[in-house]
């Protein structure tokens, strides 16, 4: 670096220690980027040996023996045959929506039922059918419930087997892989528990939706057939 400043003189001077302190600070910088440019491939170096090692982890994870259990689809197989066996309103059964309104109707198609009998009896026997239709697919729906129930109730002995089993592959795993391995089984095992648990849950508020509908459809056909009565009685005057 040059000096602007001029002696008395007028000759111009090199400022020597201004140069020295650049080169010095130069220096350092370039022991600086060796030194990243050394921990960068260290860093390489390392990140390719954990490419390596998943690697390896992964091609052995496949040949490890996973532990059988009932799959839940098959539970969830059985469970529907039982809803279809007791002919029931449920969910997992498809058209489920086209069921609830051939067991269900509204107020208007219980009118125009009950208005297209030809006399007393034929209205009686309307109602008499529509009403124990109702009763029947209600019975039908909570006993059906109920078996699902008890179906899944008896897996709780087989499923206390299954755990602990489950959790003595954990603790008895020999090296990284078959913890993991045994690790993860016990993790989906729980994964299928949650989803039964949430099935269950569903069951009941199936249930429950179809006996308030019970409740609500004999009010409405209740108040159907009042009013063919309420009519006939207003024409006779």
């Amino acid at each position: 670096m040059l000096s602007t400043q001029l002696f008395a003189s007028g000759i111009p001077t090199v400022d020597v220690a201004a140069i020295a302190q650049q080169l010095k600070g130069y220096q350092q910088q370039i022991k600086d980027y060796a030194m990243q440019l050394q921990q960068y491939q260290q860093l390489y170096s390392q990140l390719q040996q954990q490419i390596q090692m998943v690697k390896m982890q992964t091609q052995n994870l496949k040949t490890l023996s996973s532990y059988d259990w009932q799959n839940l689809n098959v539970a969830l197989y059985q469970a529907r045959n039982i809803m279809q066996k007791v002919d029931g309103i449920s969910y997992d059964l498809g058209n489920v929506s086209r069921k609830f309104e051939e067991t269900y109707k509204d107020f208007n198609r219980y009118s125009s039922d009950i208005n297209s009998a030809k006399d007393e009896n034929a209205r009686n026997k309307i109602f008499s059918d529509r009403y124990k239709q109702m009763q029947e697919t209600n019975q039908n729906t909570l006993n059906g419930t109920l078996q699902k129930l008890e179906l899944a109730n008896k897996e709780f002995e087989n499923e206390d087997r299954i755990i602990s089993d489950l959790k003595n592959r954990s603790q008895n795993a020999e090296g990284n892989l078959q913890a993991i391995q045994a690790t993860n089984d016990l993790l989906a095992y729980q994964v299928d528990e949650a989803r039964k648990l949430r099935i269950a849950l569903m069951d009941q508020t199936n249930a429950l939706t179809n006996y308030m509908a019970m409740q609500n459809n004999e009010k409405i056909l209740d108040d159907a057939k009042y009013e063919k009565m309420s009519k006939r009685s207003i024409k006779r005057f």
